[in-house]
Formats: C-alpha cells, sequence, structure tokens
C-alpha cells in the first residue's frame, strides 16, 4: 500500500530541507549591513538560497504561491523558521497581502522577491513598495555575488546555486525613502548587486 500524499510531501520537504541546510553550512558568506526591527526586504528571484545563512535575527515571513509546489516550498521554508503568507500576485494575492501587513506591523521582517513570479527578471514590481509603505516599515533592498556558482539557465529566474564551499557576499543595502517607486527599488537592488560583487573580489 502506497503512503497517503500528505505524508510523502511531508517526507520530501524533510528531505529537500536537510539537503539544503548541509549545502548552505558549507558556504562561505560575508554580510554587509544589518537589519533591525520590521523591514520589507527586496531581492531578486533566483538568489533566494544564500539568504537562508544571511537573515535578520527576527520573525520571517515570505509570500508563497499556494501552488503544489508553492505548498512544498513552504513546509521547506517553515524548517528554516520562515512563515509563509500563502499567495502570489497572480492568484491569492490579497490574502498574502492582508497577512504580511499584519505580520509587518507585528515587528517581523517579509523577504520578497520583487520581479516575481514569472518576471521580468530584475524589474521590481509594486507589492514591496506597497506594502513598506502601507506598514510603515522600511524598504531595504537585498543583493548576493557568489564566488562560483550553477545558473539553472533554462529557468525564467535562472537560478543561483552556489558552490559547495564557495565565498558568497550579501548587501543589505539602505532603506529607501518612504515616498519610493518600484523604479526606484530596481535601481537600488541594482546598486547593492553592484557593491556585493566589488566586495567579492576585494581581498
Amino acid at each position: 500500500m502506497s503512503e497517503p500524499p500528505t505524508l510523502r510531501r511531508r517526507l520530501l520537504a524533510w528531505g529537500i530541507a536537510l539537503l539544503v541546510r548541509g549545502w548552505i553550512a558549507t558556504l562561505r558568506v560575508r554580510q554587509q549591513g544589518t537589519v533591525e526591527g520590521a523591514a520589507v526586504l527586496a531581492f531578486w528571484h533566483g538568489e533566494q538560497l544564500a539568504l537562508l545563512r544571511a537573515r535578520p535575527r527576527a520573525r520571517l515571513i515570505a509570500p508563497i504561491s499556494v501552488s503544489r509546489d508553492g505548498r512544498l516550498q513552504a513546509r521547506v521554508m517553515r524548517r528554516f523558521g520562515i512563515d509563509d503568507a500563502p499567495g502570489s500576485s497572480s492568484r491569492g494575492g490579497l490574502g498574502a497581502a492582508r497577512a504580511l501587513l499584519r505580520a509587518l506591523r507585528a515587528g517581523a521582517v517579509a523577504l520578497i522577491a520583487v520581479d516575481g513570479p514569472r518576471g521580468p527578471a530584475g524589474v521590481a514590481k509594486a507589492g514591496a513598495v506597497f506594502l513598506s509603505q502601507r506598514a510603515g516599515v522600511p524598504l531595504r533592498p537585498v543583493a548576493v555575488a557568489a564566488a562560483r556558482a550553477w545558473r539553472l539557465r533554462r529557468a525564467w529566474d535562472q537560478f543561483a546555486l552556489p558552490l559547495p564551499f564557495t565565498r558568497v557576499i550579501v548587501v543589505f543595502g539602505p532603506a529607501l525613502a518612504a515616498d519610493a517607486s518600484p523604479a526606484d527599488l530596481t535601481e537600488a537592488i541594482d546598486d547593492a548587486g553592484r557593491e556585493a560583487r566589488a566586495l567579492l573580489h576585494r581581498r
């Protein structure tokens, strides 16, 4: 008799979390900047993995799709202490926004891949700006640079998988102005990315 699907999914989430935890434990991560108190952290899709090592010591929450794969991802993220707000801009977005606002007003840090869920890559959408302004919390750009990484070229976000034992720089940039636009956020994340790459090549 086969196992119930829910049990299989739980075991799969456990296995993925174990693999990811072992993988990121090998990374030589250096963090530039700190985050204190409630904030919205905005980054590009595909740079998530290293952020599981360099993250604020706070309650963390992220919007995660209500799809089958999204629910699996949510189970994995919970094993890293990250709560999920079910939904995305393409489905369930209103419920996710409400959950994120409640969490932000209670002091949490929201993690937002701002060019999702399907791109275009490297162009910030309005969600993170809206959440920051509505909750009255700082909006911070975040960028990652790895000395060596595999990139999934066929994925729209070209997901970056830093190789074991490689050097990784994570930059938490300064908060944007309260009236910042998505275009301002795009520029700020790109600026943080340039800083991360510069630090990576500075011995």
